[in-house]
């Protein structure tokens, strides 16, 4: 005969009732006994946590089951509570189930036992009904404190990563400082000793480029260095004005020539007979082409050939930089704008850098409203790097070469030899 919970959860049953109200702390005593048997390795607080909170939610069971109406009212709030205090302890879904489980089985027998006549079916459906809403409210009240523990769980990770961010940004600004001071000096003496031994052997000579060319390499790494904390810490501000693209790159080929030289390379630039007006940082601008020439620079072998290309696409300036060298592999490509993203191979050992110099190239030709883009057919395929930045508003497009234009006037090709070393 099956009978509808909710006509059960209406009808009194008062005899019950009193005994379960009566008697709450020595089921739950009969039952802590029974739990530990039954699963001993669970982590169950008995005393403290299961003793106090399931005698209540029996004594409410009690009180609700000899009055008519709405019983079920009382031990719903009361389980919902005991479910909270189960979570907060740790404590499984399973177990909790169980426990209930086991409540139905102790409460029951308890019943046969003490009372003066047999247990009635529709008093054992009562507590039946009872216990399963129990379990119900548990449940419900402890998937919604464990999507809130996830939720707050993930909030405190990504304040702790927060944190660490703002701690590396600190550290690197720090750094930064600490490694500018000692360095100006160098370079300032550099200049000195050149001056000061204008007239001594080559092998000095020599001594003095390398320190020269080594110290410039170092300013500039530190110079990274502070640009990517600002940029990080929302302190960095662009200086933009009216330049021609092709002042940024004479200067950017400038900084690079040392370096250029000492490796042997052979560098192809072809650059526009126009002027390329860009409202833009020039410092940055040259910055961004002074850092991509020196990362072509530093992954190409001795004796290789780079290409730099200037053009004008759609009122768009276009420069490419291009190599013989190492070359990306595939799932490097779109990682290599990436913050400390560096490419480690055999080949590279001992200038793999610290992933500062593209992921720096890439925020600034994003602030100038500019895409970045690296392409290379793989390991030893060399690498190209294009860079498009927004032309001047109502800048004209490059204009061809005039025909009695020289071929130092179209495309202007720069090849150096290896020096030696020492």
């Amino acid at each position: 005969m099956n009978i509808a919970p909710a006509v059960i959860r209406a009808e009194p049953h008062t005899e019950i009732g009193s005994l379960l109200q009566q008697d709450a702390g020595v089921i739950v005593e009969r039952w802590c006994k029974v739990a530990r048997e039954e699963q001993p390795t669970a982590k169950r607080v008995y005393h403290e946590v299961l003793r106090d909170q399931l005698t209540e939610f029996l004594g409410a069971m009690g009180i609700a089951l000899k009055h008519s109406g709405r019983p079920g009212s009382e031990p719903h709030w009361k389980a919902s509570e005991h479910g909270e205090q189960r979570w907060d302890s740790g404590w499984s879904l399973t177990e909790l189930v169980r426990d209930y489980q086991l409540m139905r089985l102790v409460v029951l027998e308890y019943l046969e036992e003490n009372l003066s006549r047999p247990l009635y079916y529709r008093e054992s459906m009562a507590v039946g009904v009872f216990i399963d809403d129990a379990i119900a409210a548990s449940i419900a009240r402890y998937v919604a404190h464990r999507e809130d523990h996830l939720r707050n769980l993930t909030l405190a990770r990504a304040k702790e990563l927060e944190d660490l961010s703002r701690r590396k940004d600190e550290f690197l600004a720090i750094l930064g400082h600490e490694l500018r001071n000692p360095l100006a000096p160098i370079r300032n003496s550099v200049v000195v000793l050149r001056q000061l031994l204008s007239d001594s052997p080559s092998a000095v000579a020599k001594s003095l480029d390398v320190l020269d060319r080594q110290s410039q390499q170092l300013g500039r790494l530190v110079d990274d260095l502070l640009d990517i904390g600002r940029i990080s810490r929302g302190e960095f501000e662009l200086r933009k004005t009216r330049i021609d693209l092709r002042t940024a790159i004479d200067q950017a080929l400038q900084m690079n020539e040392p370096l250029i030289k000492s490796r042997g390379h052979q560098l192809d630039l072809s650059i526009p007979a126009t002027p390329l007006y860009l409202e833009a940082d020039p410092h940055r601008i040259t910055q961004i082409v002074s850092n991509l020439l020196n990362n072509a620079v530093k992954y190409t072998e001795p004796g290789g050939q780079i290409w730099l290309t200037v053009d004008a696409e759609d009122n768009t300036a276009v420069v490419r930089v291009r190599d013989n060298g190492i070359g990306i592999a595939p799932d490097m490509l779109t990682r290599v704008f990436d913050l400390f993203a560096r490419v480690d191979q055999p080949q590279s050992s001992g200038r793999e850098g610290l992933g500062i110099g593209l992921a720096l190239v890439h925020r600034l030709v994003q602030q100038h409203g500019g895409t970045i883009t690296a392409q290379s057919a793989g390991l030893g395929a060399g690498a190209e790097f294009t860079v498009r930045l927004p032309m001047e508003s109502g800048s004209p497009d490059m204009q061809p070469a005039k025909a009695d234009a020289t071929p130092a006037d179209q495309v202007l090709i720069i090849k150096q030899v290896k020096e030696d070393r020492h």
